[in-house]
């Protein structure tokens, strides 16, 4: 039985997800903590509010998850010089070391994913999930 479109996104996802939960293994870190320091940029000094948007978590929850990094030291927090009521998050040194080293992890994967498909293949399955991302960006 051949598989349908939604049954095969699923097993692309599980695979993906399968190979996130490996690097949050070696990181020693919650998929809220991996989210909240893959959606700061190493640059960025960014607000609890923004950062927990970019998190898709309502400020409350945003704010837990925030809290447990600034505890294990991957985020910075200083008050917002624009306004001393609300603080600034940047990405700690030991937050860019893990970011780094969770990139070093996902380019790894993405060269599994490469290492046997030819450039035109590698082109085909990019169109395809792009298409794939649009429709359902459509919703």
């Amino acid at each position: 039985m051949e598989k349908n479109i939604v049954d095969l996104i699923i097993e692309l996802k599980k695979g993906c997800m399968e190979d996130e939960k490996q690097i949050r293994t070696l990181c020693n870190i919650s998929l809220a903590e991996y989210q909240g320091i893959m959606k700061i940029n190493i640059t960025e000094r960014i607000t609890c509010n923004i950062l927990s948007k970019k998190m898709g978590l309502s400020p409350s929850r945003g704010s837990r998850i925030i809290d447990g990094l600034v505890r294990k030291g991957y985020l910075s927090k200083t008050t917002n010089p624009e306004d001393r009521r609300s603080f600034v998050l940047s990405l700690s040194s030991k937050g860019i070391k893990i970011r780094k080293q969770i990139e070093q992890e996902r380019n790894n994967c993405e060269y599994r994913l490469r290492k046997n498909l030819s450039a035109r293949e590698v082109g085909l399955i990019k169109e395809g999930l792009e298409l794939i991302t649009k429709v359902f960006n459509q919703k």
